[in-house]
């Protein structure tokens, strides 16, 4: 008989060794791929910011020298609602949805006043340019107004410049001139923007909330400050330079609930859910943003490593650190403060 002869195989040590081989490669790789991943999320983040920049100037080309503006229904002066990104949409290749987007229906008040049934599509009508890949919260959330009323809005991660916060303006919706770009009734014009449009922020992001007041939920236990808001008992500039300086212990005695109504809402400038903010506090603040009624004090968040991306007034578009010095960051705020910024600071 012709003998058998013995076949090399595995043995249960080299097996594992194999295994944990593979094990340590797979390790090694997907810390790379995340990152690969999250530097094409960034970079489309970024081309969001320079279409809507160059937007904005194409509609200066064609409205005249203002800046597109929120709350003010050209030419008749009847007061409206509509945000600055509504009346970028034609220079978005969403003219489709502008057309159909009727600037003479009043909105009505947002915590009193159902919205009319002309606007509902639009309202929860999502625009990918709106939207940084990198948050990847849900496009659409349900607001309920005190009045009881349940309506989706279509959330955006881009706000425009209403100012720094440190002339005490909070409100973009009650008339009040701010030391920004846009507010409720205000035009401004590039040439008033005297700090020079490349010094002079005009959009930035910031993370979209998980729900708005409806999903509000109680003060206790502690939300993530990234994107709910602390909604306190009461407002005053000095809560808000307290929390500036010390953080949520600050704020954490007066909170009364969290709100998770950020930028859910790409339609309204006024409402506290609306694309209009502040730069009261440092990009990706530690604290969380405060909110009451439709005051509110903000910082640029984002889930990109290290900071925030911005567009310039002059349609750039930066990368601001999380380290950016104080001053100059609310520099960037203001559209005639006066300040000196140094470019390597930013």
């Amino acid at each position: 008989m012709t003998p058998r002869k013995s076949r090399p195989a595995f043995t249960l040590i080299e097996l594992l060794v194999v295994i944990a081989i593979i094990a340590v490669l797979i390790a090694l790789l997907l810390p790379a791929v995340q990152a690969a991943r999250e530097a094409a999320r960034r970079s489309q983040c970024t081309n969001n910011l320079k279409q809507i920049g160059l937007a904005m100037h194409n509609y200066i080309s064609v409205y005249g020298e203002a800046l597109p503006i929120a709350g003010y229904n050209w030419p008749t002066g009847y007061p409206q609602d509509h945000s600055a990104l509504a009346r970028l949409l034609p220079f978005l290749e969403a003219g489709n949805i502008y057309s159909a987007l009727n600037f003479d229906v009043y909105m009505g008040h947002p915590g009193v006043v159902p919205l009319p049934d002309a606007l509902l599509t639009i309202a929860r009508t999502s625009i990918s340019a709106y939207l940084c890949p990198s948050d990847g919260a849900p496009s659409v959330h349900n607001y309920t107004s005190p009045s009881g009323s349940t309506i989706p809005f279509a959330s955006t991660n881009y706000a425009m410049n209403q100012g720094n916060g440190l002339d005490g303006v909070f409100h973009p919706g009650n008339g009040t001139a701010s030391n920004g770009l846009c507010w409720v009734g205000g035009v401004v014009t590039l040439s008033g923007i005297t700090d020079g449009t490349s010094n002079t922020l005009a959009f930035t992001e910031s993370l979209i909330g998980p729900g708005s007041p409806a999903a509000s939920t109680a003060a206790t236990p502690m939300q993530d400050p990234r994107v709910y808001r602390a909604y306190p008992s009461s407002w005053s500039v000095t809560l808000v330079d307290a929390v500036d300086a010390g953080g949520y212990g600050a704020a954490a005695g007066v909170l009364t609930k969290w709100d998770g109504g950020r930028l859910n809402n790409w339609l309204r400038s006024a409402t506290p859910d609306g694309p209009v903010m502040n730069g009261r506090f440092a990009p990706n603040f530690a604290a969380p943003d405060l909110v009451y009624a439709s005051a509110k004090a903000t910082a640029a968040r984002s889930r990109h490593s290290g900071g925030v991306n911005a567009a310039m007034a002059d349609g750039s578009v930066r990368f601001v650190k999380d380290s950016i010095s104080k001053p100059v960051w609310w520099g960037m705020w203001t559209r005639a403060g006066g300040e000196i910024l140094s470019a390597d600071a930013m």
